[in-house]
Formats: C-alpha cells, sequence, structure tokens
C-alpha cells in the first residue's frame, strides 16, 4: 500500500511539475499591456504559428534561448497566430513537446492589421516575426523569418548590455 501512495503521489508531481499557461491576447491595449509589464528587462517578442514550417524551424532555438538567458534579465513572450480551432489540438501539444513551461500568448486579435502598424510599421504579417525590446521598452530590432540560436542571442546580449 506504501508503494501504491508513493507512486501517486510521485505521479501526482510528474503531473504538475509541467506548468503551461496560455492567455488570450485581442487587442493593441493588451499587447502593450504585456509588453510594458517588463519594462526594465529585454523582451522578445516572437509571432508565429504551427503551421508555419519557419517558425516551427526555429522554435526551439528561441526556447533554448529563453533557458540560457532567463536569469538575466530577459524574457521571451511567444505569440500564437493559429486558428482558435486548433488551441487544443494544436498549439496546447506543440507548446509542451516543447517544453515550453512560462506563459505563452495566442494572439486572437480583432483588428490584425492594427496591431502590426502599431508593432512596427514595416511589419506586412510576415511569420515568424521577432521584435526585440529594451530595458526602456523601445522597439529596438526585428527580424523577419526564420533565424538561428546565434543570431537571436548577438541581439540578445547587445541589450543586455
Amino acid at each position: 500500500m506504501k508503494t501504491i501512495t508513493s507512486l501517486i503521489a510521485l505521479l501526482f508531481l510528474i503531473g504538475f511539475s509541467y506548468s503551461q499557461e496560455v492567455k488570450t491576447i485581442t487587442s493593441i491595449d493588451e499587447y502593450k499591456a504585456v509588453v510594458d509589464g517588463y519594462k526594465g528587462k529585454v523582451v522578445l517578442v516572437n509571432f508565429w504559428a504551427t503551421w508555419c514550417p519557419p517558425c516551427v524551424k526555429e522554435f526551439p532555438e528561441l526556447v533554448k534561448l529563453y533557458k540560457d538567458y532567463k536569469d538575466k534579465e530577459f524574457v521571451l513572450i511567444f505569440v500564437s497566430l493559429d486558428d482558435k480551432a486548433d488551441f487544443d489540438s494544436k498549439l496546447l501539444p506543440f507548446l509542451k513537446k516543447q517544453g515550453v513551461d512560462f506563459t505563452s500568448y495566442f494572439g486572437n486579435f480583432s483588428n490584425p492589421e492594427a496591431l502590426m502598424t502599431y508593432v512596427d510599421k514595416s511589419w506586412q504579417g510576415e511569420i515568424p516575426y521577432t521584435g526585440f525590446y529594451d530595458k526602456e521598452g523601445k522597439l529596438s530590432k526585428t527580424f523577419m523569418g526564420n533565424k538561428t540560436y546565434e543570431q537571436f542571442e548577438t541581439e540578445v546580449k547587445k541589450l543586455l548590455d
């Protein structure tokens, strides 16, 4: 009986050691509040989707970057642009498989064009799209398209110095 109780307790702990929260953001004000909430830190925001092969390719690079720099005033914000119908069947399993154990966001924007203009006037909606914010909350660098760990790390290091 003691063994079964121990096994149940272990399974309970394993099940809850993975903490994944996905919050929905629907407006520029909500997006701004998320980014502004991290002033004083370097923030990398990545817009992506599970249906986007370049996004999926670079995703592990970003997760590794987060793990390497999370203790150095660095924050990674994923904003998924997946279809709402794929939230449970594709998005959540993908995040879990990638080991994302921090808050991520599901972008269900009421006006995507206005958001793109707000984030970066030159952004035409291509994904993956990555924006780097300095510690004052100012957008300082953007990447469009798939990038490597080294490219991301170079920008993060510049902003951390």
